[in-house]
């Protein structure tokens, strides 16, 4: 609307104004999304996609106006290029929560770009994606035309350095920790909080993926894929009541995810876990406050992520029983083959390995149930995939709280 109001202007002007106008009021009901720290509610690759509405639409303003109408500079808006860039690890795997895709592209990002064209910073532009031969590229996006004027306008001003430590709020909040550049054991932690009823959400507030020696170690179990195959069989996809067929996919629910379920139940669908507390420094750490997810289930319950050594992530569970508690089950999701050992476990990949180990629990044996294939028939597949469990019994709680406490680490 807004490319054919510019177009038509000369010979309708009040109606190319009108438009304008309301598409340029209406642009906060997108942007708003972004704040107030630059997390994509959906996820990565679905920022990319999404975003790329959002850069098209500001290239036009500035090309026929001069100006974008700030919306480079609404809040959150370029905060946003810094939540994409952390949203990769050092494997080339995106941190895939929501309905996002697993792999990022070979090719440059050329909404990622836009950015870099805007701000002069080099950590924006894919300069080795974007010099790979035309054969290597292949079909290029829709957008790829456009996108060679503001990649042609792109002058380095320097390189602004992405944080290893960095915490984002908003619909789907979200954390990162990392080794920082040139790190040789290639750390890479992404943990989240939010709840089921956001747009493409699942159930996994508290869930993490995390990666260690070019290894992802904890894995997310990955997009929902085949939108119109599932649609056609009649099962309710989009719908996001407590209830609803959703919740049944393996990757939707909270079974599918590296947290917490108590009881075998789903968790409460609009209760948001929030990062309540962000440190940086040597040993970064967040807490997540998950007491609304288990509304009904637990009194109360919070997360403790810390990057507790160059080499280790901590993972620390505060809870405190309900009087309707009869089981708490922690959870870790892998492709990686797996030793039960005295302590905890043993996982192997790639000719490396990282150890689990549980102090807070040495009387309980880590479980493994295999998820390949998958549960239910719609599920997405995913090779090898299966969830290591620590399953605790209400009945063992002494004085209603516990804590748990797990430690992964390279070897």
């Amino acid at each position: 609307m807004i490319a054919a109001s510019i177009v038509v202007a000369e010979v309708e002007p009040e109606l190319a104004a009108k438009t304008l106008h309301r598409a340029i009021d209406g642009m906060v009901n997108a942007l708003t999304q972004y704040g107030p720290d630059g997390v994509y509610p959906e996820g990565a690759t679905y920022w990319r996609y999404g975003t790329s509405f959002s850069v098209v639409t500001a290239a036009m303003f500035e090309s026929a106006f001069g100006t974008d109408f700030g919306m480079l500079k609404y809040p959150g808006f370029e905060k946003s290029a810094v939540f994409r860039v952390l949203s990769v690890g050092p494997t080339g795997l995106v941190y895939n929560f929501a309905d996002s895709g697993e792999r990022s592209s070979r090719n440059g990002d050329i909404t990622l770009a836009w950015f870099a064209a805007k701000t002069g910073n080099k950590t924006f532009f894919e300069r080795e994606k974007f010099m790979r031969s035309p054969k290597e590229m292949g079909n290029l996006s829709r957008l790829a035309a456009p996108a060679l004027v503001w990649i042609s306008q792109y002058e380095e001003k320097g390189e602004k350095a992405i944080p290893s430590a960095w915490s984002g709020d908003g619909p789907n909040p979200v954390v990162f920790f990392t080794g920082g550049d040139n790190d040789p054991n290639k750390y890479y932690f992404g943990g989240k909080g939010g709840r089921g009823s956001v747009s493409h959400g699942n159930m996994d507030g508290g869930s993490f993926v995390f990666e260690l020696d070019g290894v992802r170690w904890v894995v997310d179990p990955g997009n929902t894929g085949r939108y119109g195959l599932i649609e056609r069989t009649g099962f309710g996809l989009w719908s996001s009541c407590q209830e609803c067929d959703r919740w049944k996919l393996l990757n939707k629910g909270n079974f599918g995810h590296s947290t917490l379920s108590v009881n075998n139940q789903l968790h409460i669908v609009d209760g948001k876990a929030t990062i309540v507390d962000f440190s940086t420094g040597k040993k970064p750490e967040a807490t997540i406050d998950m007491t609304p997810t288990f509304e009904g289930q637990l009194k109360s319950v919070s997360r403790r992520f810390v990057k507790d050594g160059p080499r280790s992530l901590l993972i620390e569970d505060n809870i405190e029983l309900a009087k309707e508690t009869e089981w708490i089950t922690w959870q870790l999701m892998t492709q990686a083959d797996v030793e039960i050992v005295k302590g905890g476990a043993l996982l192997k990949q790639d000719g490396k390995s990282l150890k689990i180990e549980h102090p807070s629990h040495p009387g309980f044996t880590l479980s493994v149930i295999s998820l390949s294939p998958p549960p239910f028939y719609l599920d997405t597949k995913k090779e090898g995939l299966k969830r290591i469990e620590i399953r605790i019994p209400a009945w063992t709680v002494e004085g209603g709280k516990t804590k748990i406490q797990v430690r992964l680490s390279g070897e």
